[in-house]
């Protein structure tokens, strides 16, 4: 028993300092500022994917020493690249998005190189470029080499081309590593033969240089290489475009011109515009109360879901001409997305006056602990209405407001629902006091005990004071005569879950970090093809053994809630953060490095950020759209 003891203390000791944050080198990755790209149509091709891995290829390079695939370095630097471009204002198309051959079946290398470029025909692109990591023999060159083809198909000059070449050559060796000076090849390649398209292969360096291979073999490598491509292609379009686009127009005669890059966006609706004319899509604006809260209705089912996490209580009145708009919510974006929803339905003028919780009237104490057994929560300040659910012994709430004759409780749980409960069955606290709550280690009830008259049910969550010989003793939110007006309890240690040794939370963040720096890809679940925020999320714990839903609006739903938009902290490595769009979706999420920071994948890539205002890693952005963060396991 007390070799038992022992481990469980030192459990509670490894457990407090897995908790601390997570200390790991990271930057504001490189975002174009503006968009000197506009109108520009460009393939990206990451070489050598799918087919190199087939018997009897041997064109496809593999570090000398690390052994990194260039099929992968390739797919990194164009979906890294593409993020550049696409923010520069450009449209950009991929040959590839995994790794797989362009071509279909068994065709030959030829057939599949010459459909690469041919992509770039069928979207009509100004520019191809084709991307890749060469070999050579030992000890290969150490420098960067364009490959061209300075003559079209009738054999007449192609000055575009050997324009695009230099500004290739020369601003991708401003970025990468290089022993020599670079140089073009003219030579007869299908990449770069095929097509009257200026076109160009960009070879980064030679995997078989030693040198070479240290260096893209870091971490993050990638990202230079991009940057390069990226600013060669800016003084491309800037000092060449009437040319290019003359050289469209007579390669293509119907092409239409690109007004706004990949997705159009100065021709798309704004989000909160679209959605008006989805949810109200009539040729009248709303005329009455009733069309106005219909609106609110279906806003709620299709972009709340329901009442878990968020609260949406708003009620309309129209006064000569006037709507006005009442009521309560528990984040600022869903206050001010149902006011711009319904102004651009065609509900104006709008007087918004909805309340933002937590309300002033609770006071400094505005959060809790369930300090009684079992308690119903209720849909309405009163007894036997609507049930939510019932809150257990120890549980924690955040407080959002206190019923006009003061005998209920409006209250966020740990599961996340919102509702109302009576004033006797919480123990109010103010921030201090419930920070201490949050922090400390915590026993789960795993059977149920009676001390005297006293009910500890199954699932209670109580602070571990520290373990004896057969019981623990743990914390209670108030004291009551079963234990003489202690606050705190003996228990035995057979119908206790101590906290574990091992923080899987933490670990999983721990893999995260080791993500840092790939390209977002939307849908990616890899480090060698690119990830999204999700998927992230989704590896990390699967790696810890733990299976999380694909999306982010299916993981809300596991864990526990730990941290709100108004109550940013603290937060443990492995917590989860979610964040919501402009129409008040749920829409990305991060892993917690503990503290303020995180982790996660937003374009251009894996990167850290912070919700604390005097980070330097601080994005007002994500801060602003901070939702809440649920805890996946202890």
């Amino acid at each position: 028993m007390l070799r038992a003891v022992a481990l469980a203390t030192l459990a509670v000791t490894a457990l407090a300092l897995q908790a601390q944050p997570i200390e790991v080198d990271s930057e504001i990755p490189f975002i174009p500022e503006d968009r000197p790209l506009e109108g520009l149509v460009i393939t990206l091709d990451a070489g050598h994917g799918g087919f190199s891995t087939q018997p009897g290829y041997s064109g496809s390079a593999r570090g000398v020493e690390s052994r990194v695939v260039e099929g992968d370095l390739n797919m990194l630097v164009a979906a890294q690249l593409r993020h550049h471009l696409i923010r520069g204002g450009a449209t950009v198309h991929m040959t590839r998005w995994d790794d797989r051959k362009v071509t279909l079946g068994d065709t030959d290398r030829a057939a599949e190189l010459g459909a690469r470029p041919a992509l770039a025909e069928e979207t009509e692109s100004h520019l191809f470029l084709s991307l890749h990591h060469n070999a050579f023999r030992e000890p290969g060159p150490d420098r960067v080499v364009i490959l061209i083809w300075p003559t079209d198909s009738r054999g007449e000059e192609q000055p575009l081309e050997v324009a695009l070449a230099e500004h290739l050559g020369e601003e991708v060796q401003r970025m990468v590593h290089h022993g020599t000076d670079f140089s073009h090849y003219i030579h007869e390649h299908p990449l770069v033969q095929g097509s009257d398209i200026p076109s160009a292969v960009v070879e980064f360096g030679f995997l078989t240089n030693p040198e070479f291979d240290a260096w893209v073999s870091q971490r993050g490598s990638h990202r230079a290489e991009a940057i390069g491509v990226y600013n060669a292609v800016v003084r491309m379009w800037t000092e060449n475009r009437e040319a290019l686009e003359a050289q469209r127009l007579a390669l293509f005669p119907d092409a239409e011109p690109q007004l706004a890059g990949n997705e159009n966006i100065r021709l798309a609706r704004p989000p909160i515009e679209a959605l008006a004319e989805r949810l109200w899509p009539h040729s009248r604006p709303p005329r009455t109360v009733e069309d106005a809260l219909h609106i609110i209705d279906v806003y709620r089912s299709a972009v709340i879901d329901d009442r878990t996490f968020f609260l949406l209580d708003i009620d309309v009145e129209r006064t000569g001409g006037t709507w006005r708009l009442t009521g309560q919510v528990n984040h600022p974006i869903h206050r001010q997305s149902v006011a711009a929803l319904l102004e651009a339905a065609g509900c104006t003028p709008l007087v918004n006056e909805i309340e933002l919780l937590p309300s002033a009237a609770l006071g400094a104490e505005r959060y809790g602990v369930v300090q009684i057994p079992m308690a119903m929560t209720y849909a309405e300040p009163r007894m036997g209405g609507w049930v939510q659910t019932q809150l257990l012994l120890g549980e924690r709430v955040w407080l959002l407001d206190v019923s006009d004759d003061g005998d209920f409780l409006l209250h966020m749980a740990s599961d996340g629902y919102v509702g109302w409960v009576r004033r006797e069955a919480i123990r109010r606290m103010d921030s201090q006091e419930f920070l201490d709550w949050q922090t400390a280690d915590r026993a789960i009830l795993t059977r149920e005990v009676m001390i005297d008259a006293l009910r500890l049910p199954t699932g209670a969550t109580l602070p571990l004071l520290d373990v004896g010989a057969g019981t623990a003793r743990l914390r209670l939110p108030m004291g009551v005569p079963s234990t003489d007006g202690a606050e705190e309890v003996e228990v035995p240690l057979d119908a206790l879950r101590l906290p574990p040794g091992e923080s899987l939370g933490r670990r999983a963040a721990e893999i995260a970090t080791q993500f840092l720096t790939t390209p977002y890809v939307f849908g990616g679940r890899s480090g060698g093809q690119g990830i999204d925020c999700s998927g992230l999320s989704g590896v990390c714990y699967q790696a810890v053994g733990i299976r999380l839903p694909r999306d982010a609006r299916q993981q809300i739903q596991v864990g526990e809630m730990v941290s709100t938009s108004w109550r940013r902290g603290p937060l443990r490595p492995g917590d989860i953060l979610y964040f919501i769009d402009r129409t008040g979706r749920v829409t990305h999420e991060a892993v917690s490095l503990g503290g303020l920071r995180f982790v996660h994948a937003s374009p251009p890539e894996v990167q850290v950020n912070s919700l604390d205002s005097q980070d330097p890693l601080y994005s007002p952005g994500w801060a602003e759209h901070y939702a809440f963060a649920r805890r996946i396991v202890e």
